[in-house]
């Protein structure tokens, strides 16, 4: 039998092949590179739990069709990534814009979102628009129990068509706030051009202290008196405004979409790692806080008092954000290097000797701790000097609120302190059932 054998191509004709194929994967590269590195880009951007608003930007503006991308991003169900969404979609919404028919579906979902910040600007931006759908969008605000997104409602219903909207401006004279009282006074005063003496800071405790104080009464008397007034005013002139009242928008407030929330581990002040995972059966409250915040420090009574008469179904977490650096990137007791390294896997008990060896983290925890033991805060307080949970609720804006239900899902976030009633409302409205003892109920 005989053997054919192939000789080997010679060593310039193999180097020729080699520096071909090289070119070739250089052309490649140069070619396709771009939309390789902007695919990881886009991976790095939607998975991560706190994305770089930079990476976003740059995103958007060298795409070619940035709707795709916004849409993945929104479908993350991630605060963050939302609000970077929702501010996108504010600042493109133009009148006559190609793009307004695409954003729209976006925006009337951000009008209902659980994140209230997300909420003003999605109905920022359909008022921009003129959007046919932006009064009852407005008005499905009104179901809501927190008074400051039902005044956000009316401060988008107050845009219409007073012979269209006044009715239901009428109704929230009977609002159980009365700075939404008042400033729905304030609208129909403007549309009517009748004065009967209410004054929008008559409705706004003042704070001494630290501590809220009751309203004076005498101011509360003349914001009664002018709600009679006007009630009166509207049985004279109901016939001459329109019944074709302000439509519902679809779904109420408490079929919001809920948002799922990642899992996270943080060290209380004993240095007990606490997992959010292990809390479900609870409805669970972030507070992210810090002790120089003075709006931080006037709610504790509230939480106090709210976990004290919630303990069975309610766990509130106090999230200290000292030594997480300020806008100007300066932070007391914060050193670089000397804070505990961000553990992405979020086990605190692997990384609780670093803490405890770190002179910045002992000196926030002994304030943090001498601040909880001068209020009695009787909930448990958690550390987050690197802004590792922070970060993904946008805990920057001080005092940042997230409600978390049983299941694990966000159904709200909002900026500021809430009095107990609305809190026990918004309790309410995720538990389905009124929380409150039956003597203490109306």
């Amino acid at each position: 039998m005989t053997v054919h054998s192939h000789p080997l191509p010679s060593k310039p004709r193999l180097l020729k092949w080699l520096l071909g194929l090289l070119a070739l994967v250089a052309v490649f590269g140069l070619v396709f590179w771009p939309q390789v590195r902007r695919e990881m880009m886009s991976r790095l951007v939607l998975s991560a739990e706190i994305p770089s608003q930079a990476a976003f930007e740059e995103l958007i503006q060298t795409a070619h069709d940035p709707i795709p991308f916004v849409q993945r991003m929104w479908a993350t169900e991630k605060i963050v990534h939302r609000q970077f969404v929702a501010d996108y979609l504010k600042r493109q919404a133009q009148p006559g814009s190609s793009q307004n028919a695409r954003i729209e579906a976006l925006l009337i979902a951000g009008a209902q979102d659980p994140d209230a910040y997300v909420r003003e600007l999605a109905l920022g931006a359909l008022a921009m628009l003129k959007h046919p759908k932006l009064l009852s969008l407005a008005q499905l605000q009104f179901r809501d129990p927190d008074p400051e997104i039902r005044l956000n409602g009316l401060h988008y219903l107050s845009r219409a068509e007073p012979r269209r909207a006044l009715p239901t401006v009428m109704r929230l004279l009977d609002d159980p706030e009365l700075r939404v009282v008042t400033t729905a006074e304030a609208t129909l005063k403007k549309w009517t051009g009748e004065d009967f003496g209410v004054r929008i800071h008559y409705a706004i405790p003042q704070t001494t202290n630290g501590q809220r104080q009751p309203l004076d009464p005498t101011k509360v008397e003349i914001i009664k008196e002018g709600v009679r007034k006007r009630k009166a005013w509207w049985e004279q002139h109901q016939s001459e405004y329109s019944n074709a009242d302000v439509e519902s928008a679809g779904p109420s407030s408490s079929s919001t979409p809920r948002l799922a929330a990642s899992d996270f581990a943080l060290p209380d002040l004993s240095g007990k790692a606490v997992r959010l995972s292990e809390l479900r059966g609870k409805i669970v409250l972030l507070n992210f806080w810090t002790t120089w915040c003075a709006s931080c420090l006037t709610e504790i009574p509230d939480l106090i008092e709210l976990q004290k008469r919630y303990a069975d179904r309610l766990v509130i977490l106090g999230v200290s954000l000292d030594g997480v650096p300020d806008s100007h990137g300066h932070a007391e007791g914060h050193r670089e290097g000397e804070a505990t390294k961000d553990d992405h896997d979020s086990n605190a008990h692997e990384h609780k000797h670093d803490e405890a060896q770190s002179p910045a983290l002992k000196k926030i925890r002994a304030k943090v701790e001498r601040l909880a033991k001068a209020k009695g805060i009787n909930y448990r307080v958690l550390l987050d000097p690197k802004n590792q949970v922070g970060g993904r609720f946008n805990g920057g804006e001080l005092p940042t609120n997230v409600l978390i239900d049983a299941e694990g899902r966000v159904c709200r976030r909002f900026i500021g302190a809430r009095p107990l009633r609305v809190w026990e409302a918004m309790l309410a409205e995720i538990s389905g059932k009124d929380l409150r003892p039956k003597l203490e109920r109306p």
